[in-house]
């Protein structure tokens, strides 16, 4: 995985994606898994207490659901990656490789001023 040489003078906001997703943290992985299919997406943001708390990965239905047995009327509270790791839009771009390498994650939602404005994804950032 290489970084695109491309990007390298652009910003967050020049290549985020502003289709994003969230939902409540009480919302069930049910709620979660038809609002994705729905928008076909690959993750939702969590919400809780007006705050952006945690992400829910397509990753984590096959884990959590699939491995551990979780029934599907689980609150995504329980099913989430935390702490979320996000990134503000006028950040540069090797920062948002390098926070996704470091922690090990594919998809980083863009926030700024406590708003949720777009993500990231690695395979968007690489060559």
């Amino acid at each position: 995985m290489q970084f695109d040489p491309y990007l390298e003078t652009k910003k967050i906001k020049d290549v985020m994606n502003p289709s994003v997703l969230s939902l409540e943290s009480t919302a069930t992985a049910s709620d979660a898994a038809k609002i994705m299919e729905t928008c076909d997406a690959e993750a939702v943001i969590v919400v809780q207490n007006e705050k952006f708390v945690g992400i829910i990965t397509d990753r984590d239905f096959t884990i959590k659901i699939g491995s551990h047995a979780y029934p599907i009327d689980t609150p995504i509270s329980r099913l989430m990656s935390y702490p979320l790791i996000s990134i503000d839009k006028n950040a540069e771009i090797s920062n948002a490789v390098k926070l996704m390498t470091d922690n090990k994650i594919k998809r980083l939602p863009v926030i700024s001023n406590k708003k949720l404005l777009g993500i990231i994804i690695m395979s968007d950032l690489t060559v």
